[in-house]
């Protein structure tokens, strides 16, 4: 039997990235001057063409930040889900134990595998797999092995050890990914800022009010991702029980 592991967004996540897109495209579209002189609307809407673009790089980057917490999510599944791996290793070689003992453990052993592999298969963000693929996020790249549980045995404690630090190693690059789009995405909230601000006089829509809303609904976006990823690992674990 084939455990389907599609399960539907959690509702908050539509409703606060909808939230986002409309405030994004609040920043990037308030090009309406209150003033008539010509010189001055130029300036403006050269100074929106900038906020625009800005604008446009401040989403690409936020969908990147909720795609590596989707990573890390998975990631962090697979942290658990090896130590497990190893602690049935430890069991299952232990001289103590009769081959029916053995044999049941081992079961545990190959189920667990099998939830790992789904794990990283299901894996995506916008219908893009996140393993077993490198990502380009402006002039930084990632590049996601497949996390593949291949060629581990409950006899191998050492393959074992080695897969745990390949998960490990990796969960940190998403990690140091994470916090450069992060930096980035300050650096654009402040570049909007600042632009609005040089405009605020001739523009009609409340900038920094805007950010904030941004940022507010960026915040809710971003703990419903992990909470989605949470979700989904927690269901496939249950369904696994229930099955076993």
């Amino acid at each position: 039997m084939q455990l389907n592991t599609h399960y539907q967004s959690l509702p908050q996540m539509s409703t606060e990235s909808n939230k986002r897109d409309k405030t994004i495209e609040k920043i990037a579209t308030a090009s309406e001057v209150k003033i008539d002189d010509s010189a001055s609307a130029a300036i403006a809407s050269m100074m929106q063409n900038d906020i625009g673009t800005f604008s446009q790089e401040l989403m690409n980057t936020n969908d990147s930040i909720s795609m590596m917490q989707i990573a890390d999510g998975t990631l962090s599944s697979l942290n658990d889900q090896t130590q497990k791996l190893s602690d049935l290793s430890v069991r299952y070689n232990s001289a103590s134990l009769n081959a029916s003992q053995k044999q049941e453990l081992a079961g545990e052993f190959n189920k667990t595998l099998d939830s790992m592999n789904q794990a990283t298969q299901s894996a995506s963000y916008n219908g893009q797999s996140l393993f077993d693929t490198t990502h380009t996020f402006g002039s930084s790249s990632i590049s996601l092995g497949n996390m593949s549980t291949s060629g581990l045995s409950i006899d191998n404690q050492e393959g074992i050890s080695k897969y745990a630090q390949n998960v490990s190693q990796t969960q940190s690059d998403v990690g140091s990914m994470t916090n450069g789009l992060i930096s980035t995405t300050n650096t654009l909230l402040e570049q909007i800022s600042t632009t609005s601000a040089a405009r605020s006089q001739i523009a009609d829509t409340d900038m920094a009010k805007a950010i904030q809303e941004f940022q507010q609904s960026t915040l809710k976006l971003d703990v419903s991702q992990i909470a989605m990823a949470h979700q989904n690992n927690t269901l496939r674990q249950n369904i696994a029980q229930l099955l076993g």
